[in-house]
């Protein structure tokens, strides 16, 4: 019988590199990946393996903070788990004899057999260095899929190979003063960059974050290639939770799965270019948001992939305006310029037909070209034979037309396909599936065209039949004696497209406006479905705004059309303008807090509420998870002091950790609010009453250069 190694033994003998490669595991290359400082092997996890003080070979898991330590601790760990096929407790043997069997199975190996690397020299770990991922320091597998299961993603989707690791579950411990401690687990996607993980967004439940130190500027979260298939396209959206969803919609055993995380920057093209030529992919498909930042998106990465024979830049971009130069084939150009003249023809028009412009009284013509028109036509001029300058509204109509034509008429380095959701992202579309499958399943006997999708929540009986105009008259009529004012909407919808009829009939809701009935009419014709919307609302709603602008909206819709009396969307929109106007005017009076018995404390409480304006937006300006929720904080907590004259011990608790936040930007914390709001911090944290404070306030109140008693004298910043 072989006598037992020593671990020691087994650190000498076994190159951790190759034994790796022989259980499976591959080395990832890239440019300047681990600096001569570790490796990178990739097989049913992430490995990062380097040299200990002693020159033993030591790693740890990208996406398991428990997995860590020498070659030893890898074997034992994959014993104990049975990850790895092959590597298993013997019968008869207990967890460290199997250990050992296993080395000395691979020791016993013919040197023919083991792989061997060329590996780039590694420096062993200096004294007092550590080698751990700090933003996966936390997180562990994927096991708590209730947040994904919430965004209708399914364990089916999830348990793809392709994102095995690249979901995790992060652990959070959070303790409150004499409170127990609890912990949350959310769900976090490492985002990487040249095969390294440098940045980790995380989502839960009412929650968005990221790790401290996250660099999204130039980072993708990324799944792994399919297996048994070369991948063909790289498949990119804005966050990992869309481009699950469109996984499930649309599963594609050929592509590789990315988001951007949010913005898409140029370093984050440069990194997507990287990704497809290390991967050979033919094909980048872009699934960004079905709003005008997704279609921006669009035009950003259009640009960064065109090829040498149409350069294309973005040249100027602002809040309303996007200009584009490309240089490239004269008749291409012209041909695009063409095409965009056609939209500029369908806006012209439809605004004309909107707006009765063009007509005027006694069939006299007006000028056809107002400010607001000019504002939504894509403008061109030729700068020379080969440069056209392009000057895009920020409108998702406006970005949409330029891209299609710029895809159609231009070469790029790699085929681009644009691909948009039916609602504004790939979840809303994914929710919208289900919801209809669960329909169909649950209610089999439901004539959709009689009963709109079976909302039973509306119990009002539809106005139909002979005489319907009257009676439409009539309940407006009897709506104006109660204050209400009632609509009708007609929502057409095509019957080859995800229906939008659901989600339209939640945000009205949430505006404020009551369904009293969702009929679906008889179809129009083969093609498309048309329902019936009856709206109802109170015209002395403190939401009149929101219901106003609401309408407005739906009014542009081209599947709507809104039946609503002239008088009545006259007066809706006048008095939701002056209920705007009234809440302008109380903006502008400042914060009004209510008085306490304290001068001292609501003068405090003034000065406190003034200058936390100015730096919760400079907190909010700053692209940090920590910094957003700081400024939260700092809402919190001038919201409570509005009502109340002392502050409370989470309260102060709160205040110094946005603090400690504000420390860390120079440009927040040189702004002389800082030291207005620490200076009133210091007296609302003193309870009413004190001591300092009623002889602070004795003082102030001594008269000096007038005679007038100070009792009579109106209070700063407090109504009488």
């Amino acid at each position: 019988m072989e006598h037992d190694l020593t671990f020691q033994q087994i650190k000498e003998r076994v190159e951790l590199p190759e034994m790796l490669a022989h259980y499976g595991y591959q080395l990832k290359k890239g440019q300047n990946l681990g600096k001569g400082k570790w490796h990178v092997f990739e097989g049913d996890d992430t490995l990062v393996v380097f040299k200990g003080r002693g020159n033993d070979w030591m790693y740890f898991n990208a996406q398991d903070d428990r997995d860590k330590g020498s070659v030893v601790d890898w074997m034992r760990n994959r014993v104990s788990t049975g990850r790895i096929v092959g590597i298993e407790q013997k019968p008869g043997r207990n967890l460290w004899q199997s250990v050992n069997d296993h080395f000395r199975e691979y020791l016993n190996l013919p040197e023919s057999a083991r792989p061997k690397l060329d590996l780039t020299p590694v420096t062993p770990m200096a004294q007092g260095e550590r080698f751990t991922n700090i933003y996966t320091q936390n997180c562990r597998p994927l096991e708590d899929t209730s947040y994904l299961e919430s965004r209708g993603i399914t364990k089916t989707t999830l348990e793809n190979p392709q994102f095995a690791g690249r979901i995790l579950n992060q652990f959070h411990t959070a303790q409150k003063e004499g409170m127990p401690p609890i912990t949350y687990v959310n769900t976090a996607f490492p985002a990487r960059y040249e095969d390294r993980v440098v940045a980790l967004e995380v989502k839960g439940p009412n929650f968005k974050g990221q790790a401290a130190d996250s660099d999204f500027s130039r980072s993708l979260w990324l799944s792994k290639q399919p297996e048994g298939k070369a991948a063909t396209q790289l498949i990119v959206s804005e966050s990992a939770i869309d481009t699950l969803s469109y996984a499930q919609l649309n599963p594609n055993d050929r592509a590789i799965y990315a988001s951007t995380s949010g913005n898409l920057t140029q370093n984050k093209i440069f990194e997507m270019k990287r990704v497809m030529e290390a991967e050979k992919l033919s094909t980048v498909k872009s699934l960004f948001d079905n709003d005008t930042q997704g279609h921006h998106f669009d035009t950003r990465l259009l640009a960064g992939f065109a090829s040498e024979r149409n350069p294309m830049k973005v040249v100027r971009e602002n809040k309303h305006l996007l200009s584009v130069e490309i240089i490239g084939n004269a008749p291409a150009l012209q041909a695009m310029h063409e095409k965009l003249k056609e939209f500029n023809a369908r806006t012209t028009k439809q605004y004309q037909a909107e707006s009765g412009a063009g007509s005027g009284p006694g069939g006299t013509t007006q000028p056809l070209m107002t400010p607001t028109l000019s504002e939504q036509l894509i403008g061109g001029s030729r700068l020379t034979q080969n440069t056209w300058q392009f000057h895009l509204p920020m409108s998702r109509d406006a970005l949409n037309a330029f891209n299609k034509a710029a895809v159609q008429h231009l070469t790029f380095e790699k085929k681009i396909e644009l691909v948009k959701s039916q609602g504004k992202d790939w979840n809303q579309d994914l929710k919208q599936d289900q919801l209809q499958k669960v329909v169909a399943r649950e209610l089999p006997k439901v004539d959709e065209n009689q009963q709109g999708f079976g909302q039973e929540h509306w119990k009002n009986e539809p106005i139909q039949g002979v005489g319907k105009i009257s009676q439409v008259h009539q309940a407006q009529a009897e709506a104006r004696q109660k204050g209400e004012r009632l609509l009708t909407v007609q929502y057409r919808e095509r019957l080859d497209q995800i229906s939008q009829l659901t989600t339209l009939q939640e945000n009205l809701e949430k505006a404020g406006l009551k369904i009293d009935h969702s009929l679906r009419l008889p179809k129009p014709n083969d093609r498309e479905t048309e329902t019936e919307l009856t709206l109802r609302y109170k015209i002395d709603s403190p939401q009149l705004p929101i219901i106003s602008q609401a309408l407005n909206a739906l009014a542009t819709n081209p599947k709507a059309t809104v039946i609503e009396p002239t008088q009545d969307a006259a007066e809706r929109r006048q008095l939701a303008a002056a209920q705007e106007t009234a809440a302008e005017l109380k903006r502008q009076a400042g914060p009004q807090i209510q008085p306490s018995d304290s001068p001292a404390h609501d003068q405090a409480r003034l000065s406190f509420v003034t200058a936390a304006g100015p730096l919760v937006k400079q907190l909010r300006e700053v692209d940090s998870g920590e910094s957003k929720l700081a400024a939260q904080r700092l809402v919190d907590v001038s919201k409570f002091l509005l009502k109340q004259p002392e502050l409370r011990p989470t309260d102060k608790e709160a205040l110094d950790k946005v603090l400690v936040v504000v420390d860390k930007h120079p440009a927040i914390k040189e702004n002389p609010a800082v030291q207005q709001l620490k200076q009133a911090a210091d007296v609302v944290g003193k309870p009413v009453g004190a001591p300092e404070l009623k002889q602070a306030a004795e003082v102030k109140q001594t008269p000096k250069q007038d005679d007038t008693p100070t009792e009579e004298r109106p209070r700063r910043g407090i109504r009488r």
